[in-house]
């Protein structure tokens, strides 16, 4: 039985690819937190979240699965961002 060596680069990508998007929790936390959106911009925000659609259909279509997983983490995190704003504000 062998095992398969991965490139370290993807070893890298999928760390960066899980850690990137837990740079967006503070956010998440202040909004819920504080139960205040102020100064957070729905707009940019809303954009984020389209942007992220895009990019899951793009990875996914590509099968590129560092990119798929970033993005839909990306996802679930700004959407909970977008959700607080409408909440919050």
């Amino acid at each position: 039985m062998s095992l398969v060596r991965r490139d370290p680069l993807d070893l890298m990508m999928y760390f960066f690819s899980i850690a990137t998007p837990l740079f967006e929790l503070p956010q998440v936390w202040e909004i819920y937190a504080n139960q205040s959106a102020h100064n957070v911009s729905l707009a940019t925000w809303g954009f984020f979240c389209v942007d992220n659609l895009a990019w899951i259909i793009y990875s996914l279509r590509k099968k590129e699965w560092p990119l798929l997983l970033t993005s839909f983490l990306y996802e679930v995190l700004e959407l909970a961002i977008v959700v607080g704003i409408i909440r919050y504000s």
